[in-house]
């Protein structure tokens, strides 16, 4: 758990420990992985009562956000592990109490990370928890829309790799099996990030509507212009959802044609080598009384047949485009 108290310089940080005394100066606890001792000295700290992990998994989602003593207790859905390549959502706690904010994660989104570092450096006006919230949703919002764009930059550059390949002398292979991985994954990404999007939304709203939290001054006005960026990047998600989908149908529908492609050229080639085989049958049978059987000239009018009868069928299938 991480103390941040007010001062003139900024906020001061300072990790728990069963010494740390706390004071009126504490304006947000930021709570990663709860133990017991923690649980006990803030809750007799603040007044309130601190949801365990258990909790904050079973709540619904019609029930996460609610007042109790004073407190105004939200828990969203937050994205980790991006850059890892296994994206997953976590619950995250957000209490707010008369002018402290504590957060409550069991995971580390790099947005707190980042914000931590930023929150301080703010300024004495700005050192209280209504703004410490503001800000810190304002940092995962910036996280989603850089997800996001990255997300976009990738679809973007698998939809060229489909369907606007440079022309080479040799055609590079396209590999759908790796596209169709990279798919998955910008889909699953963006199917996270929208539910995180949405927990977001609901949580923006309700704390401004709470009479309870009184979100008022420079925290109101950061957390209206919140809303609505948050709203710009539900419909982006949505967008880049819908190029997925296409994404995905138009790499099926490519895997088709190349499939496709192959069964014709072992249908043009069966028609190919059917004649000569069938002239090859007719004079492997050694009757008697075949005419070219003692022909001089027969073995090399039978070769000179079959590569006609192979050259015509190729001939017409290259006309009618079929090769």
């Amino acid at each position: 758990m991480m103390i941040y108290t007010k001062s003139a310089k900024g906020l001061t940080r300072t990790p728990f420990s069963e010494a740390v005394v706390f004071s009126a100066d504490v304006v947000w606890l930021d709570i990663l992985n709860l133990t017991p001792v923690e649980e006990k000295r803030v809750e007799a700290f603040l007044q309130l009562n601190i949801p365990s992990r258990e909790e904050m998994h079973e709540i619904e989602l019609s029930n996460r956000l609610y007042q109790e003593n004073n407190a105004v207790y939200m828990t969203a859905a937050l994205l980790t592990n991006v850059d890892t390549g296994t994206p997953e959502t976590h619950s995250i706690t957000f209490i707010l109490k008369a002018d402290c904010l504590i957060t409550l994660r069991y995971s580390e989104p790099s947005s707190f990370r980042v914000f931590g570092a930023r929150a301080e450096k703010y300024l004495p006006t700005e050192q209280s928890g209504k703004v410490l919230f503001a800000g810190l949703v304002e940092s995962i919002i910036e996280r989603i829309a850089d997800i996001l764009e990255r997300s976009g930059k990738n679809i973007d550059a698998m939809t060229n790799k489909i369907f606007r390949q440079k022309i080479t002398v040799q055609k590079e292979k396209v590999n759908y099996q790796e596209i169709l991985e990279k798919i998955g994954y910008d889909g699953d990404l963006i199917s996270k990030t929208t539910e995180s999007l949405l927990t977001l939304h609901r949580m923006v709203g309700y704390v401004l509507q709470s009479p309870v939290a009184g979100m008022q001054g420079e925290a109101r006005i950061l957390l209206d212009t919140l809303a609505r960026d948050i709203i710009a990047l539900t419909e982006h998600a949505s967008f880049l959802s819908n190029k997925i989908s296409f994404l995905l149908d138009a790499t099926l529908g490519m895997i088709n044609i190349e499939q496709n492609n192959i069964i014709k050229m072992f249908s043009v080639a069966a028609v190919v080598f059917l004649p000569p085989t069938l002239i090859a049958s007719v004079y492997g049978m050694n009757f008697e009384q075949m005419p070219e059987l003692k022909w001089q000239f027969g073995y090399p009018f039978a070769v000179i047949l079959m590569g006609l009868s192979a050259l015509l069928p190729y001939l017409y299938a290259k006309k009618r485009k079929w090769l």
